[in-house]
């Protein structure tokens, strides 16, 4: 992504989310929270569908933004193996990925997931949807290309099961219409040379430890 484009989404998208996060928890049960607790609450609350989607899509981008990093970081032969035994090999698990987030039609995010067996798996989320509110009961976590709409009709089999996000991917146009037009591919095969292995081992490391990194 270029300057301007990660300039967009942190000065100015980010900050109209938070904005708008603390005018909807100001004086509410959810002003004092983090974000995760208000994401996590909210999808609960068929009345705070503004307040998830704004506090949602904030801890996306955060996410993704982390995810990033400016001077290349070599994949850890750790990681890679740690993939590759839950998806045949590395390039099978870039093929799942690239698949996943290039059918998503309109806005999402794509995500490396991890859940509380540490099982890894591919899953979409759509326009805002978050990851570890995204699938309400241990009979889906083996799902790969999860509708966030459809998880959201299944809202009566609620408590969510835990999943911890390892690597989050923004389909949403504005993340990719002004550095690569319409080209996805190229913006999902690149993503990959922007990542930076080292946070992806801490967030395997912190999933398989038992340790919240989503608060």
């Amino acid at each position: 992504m270029s300057a301007p484009s990660l300039d967009f989404l942190y000065n100015m998208r980010q900050v109209e989310l938070i904005n708008n996060v603390n005018r909807l928890t100001e004086g509410s049960v959810h002003e004092a929270n983090s974000l995760y607790r208000v994401i996590f609450d909210a999808a609960q609350d068929t009345t705070q569908t503004a307040l998830l989607n704004n506090a949602s899509q904030a801890w996306n981008i955060d996410f993704f933004l982390q995810t990033l990093t400016v001077d290349p970081v070599s994949l850890r032969e750790d990681v890679r193996r740690q993939i590759a035994e839950q998806f045949v090999s590395f390039d099978r698990f870039k093929a799942t990925f690239a698949q996943s987030a290039l059918s998503i039609f309109g806005n999402g995010w794509t995500w490396l997931v991890m859940n509380e067996t540490g099982q890894l798996s591919v899953m979409n989320t759509y326009n805002a949807g978050c990851p570890f509110t995204a699938v309400p009961s241990k009979e889906s976590n083996t799902m790969r290309g999860t509708s966030y709409s459809a998880i959201q009709r299944s809202a009566g089999r609620r408590p969510f099961i835990r999943l911890s996000p390892i690597i989050g991917l923004s389909m949403w146009q504005e993340s990719y219409l002004p550095d690569y037009g319409l080209d996805r591919e190229t913006y999902v095969s690149r993503f990959w040379d922007v990542v930076n292995w080292n946070v992806v081992h801490e967030r395997m490391l912190s999933s398989r430890s038992g340790l919240r990194t989503t608060e």
